[in-house]
């Protein structure tokens, strides 16, 4: 004899799917570092010149130690922080979040952890 199985219907799957399907939101805690733009004036030239020092004291040889200076040359005379700088401590900032695509935390200049310690909480 063969026995007939019966089906539950789409209605009754439907609500046993809902029934046991629980939904967690967990906010993952971010480094809190700021992004460029959310920085003022003050702080991306504090950022620029930290940037230049360390580099500088990382890599005295370099030739982006000239190229550095010949940047920020006006910078305080023209109340301005170039953007090129903006990019790196971007860049900085998402090596240090995981997030970047290029750097690997630990490798290069943009990787170096001494970098990471020059970026503003955002607290």
């Amino acid at each position: 004899m063969l026995k007939t199985v019966a089906r539950p219907s789409k209605l009754s799957l439907n609500a046993l799917r809902l029934a046991t399907v629980r939904h967690f939101h967990v906010a993952t805690p971010s480094l809190g570092y700021k992004k460029w733009a959310d920085l003022n004036l003050k702080d991306k030239q504090a950022f620029i010149n930290q940037y230049i020092d360390l580099y500088k004291e990382k890599h005295p040889c370099s030739p982006s130690n000239t190229m550095h200076r010949t940047l920020v040359g006006e910078m305080e005379e023209f109340d301005d922080a170039p953007y090129v700088f903006g990019i790196v401590y971007n860049e900085i900032r998402s090596v240090a979040q995981g997030e970047s695509l290029h750097n690997v935390k630990g490798r290069g200049a943009l990787g170096d952890p001494d970098f990471e310690k020059l970026l503003f909480n955002g607290q």
